[in-house]
């Protein structure tokens, strides 16, 4: 097992990625890769199927339960990523629900901005027990239409921040979201700090909040920026996390699954936390 390739950083067709759960579970063992978390956002929904595919490679993949929930502190937005939760957790399964009703609500609000501005498009409303629906989907729809020809182009030009189609969404705090992970039995991790605006921030939240680990081997963090994260890690006594964060976006690195690539020496703490 310790050489083997992991990723516990993945986005399926229940929140903003592309591919099925069953999808990620089958290219994961195509490209080597023996752990996975599907960690979508504000959704656990994608478990079963994934579990499900699992079962086909007798014993050749392991599926974590994971969620990355999305919180705003200060003028950040800051990931927290959630592994080891239990699906029977009430508290934690209501208040995803919760988040999503009100990604459909932002979604209205953006439709409507583009409208104004002259772009038509039509994007499937959130369903609570599915899809968490987010600005990928509308720069999606905008592509497809033929008004741009990338999704960061859309970003660029009408959905980044104080953008003129861009609405903010509602969000927990940093450590709202601390608290349901730990009520539902499972572990707190950074997500991508080296994406934090502001540098401070990152310190600032592990002193802060009980978080129990850090992702410290993302696509956003180069070799000086790991070196970082792993110090920060150490002092804080935290585990280290460690995924790709891919969507199968073809504009968006990665563009395929295996391309970014995590040992399960380097994460093995998160794997077999207890």
């Amino acid at each position: 097992m310790a050489a083997q390739l992991v990723d516990l950083h993945l986005h399926s067709t229940f929140s903003d990625g592309r591919y099925t759960p069953t999808m990620l579970v089958d290219e994961a063992v195509a490209k080597g890769i023996g752990v996975i978390a599907i960690t979508d956002h504000d959704s656990w929904n994608g478990m079963a199927e994934a579990c499900e595919a699992a079962k086909r490679y007798g014993g050749r993949i392991r599926v974590l339960t994971g969620v990355e929930l999305g919180t705003q502190y200060e003028d950040d937005a800051v990931h927290i990523l959630g592994y080891h939760v239990s699906m029977d957790c009430e508290a934690l399964h209501n208040k995803m629900d919760e988040m999503r009703y009100a990604r459909e609500h932002r979604l209205y609000a953006m439709l409507e901005k583009l409208e104004k501005l002259g772009y038509h498009v039509e994007v499937e409303a959130c369903d609570p027990k599915n899809r968490a629906v987010g600005r990928p989907h509308v720069a999606k729809a905008l592509v497809a239409k033929g008004y741009f020809a990338t999704v960061q182009e859309v970003f660029d030009a009408l959905l980044h921040r104080g953008g003129p189609a861009y609405v903010p969404q509602p969000k927990l705090s940093p450590h709202e979201a601390v608290a349901l992970i730990h009520e539902a039995g499972g572990i707190a991790v950074l997500a991508h700090p080296s994406e934090l605006v502001d540098k401070t921030l990152p310190e600032r939240l592990l002193a802060a909040e009980p978080f129990d680990g850090i992702e410290v081997w993302h696509p956003s963090a180069d070799a000086r920026a790991q070196a970082h994260w792993l110090a920060l890690a150490k002092e804080h006594g935290l585990l280290v996390s460690g995924g790709s964060d891919f969507h199968g976006i073809p504009d968006r690195f990665p563009t395929k699954l295996g391309i970014w690539q995590v040992q399960y020496d380097d994460v093995k703490g998160v794997i077999e936390w207890k």
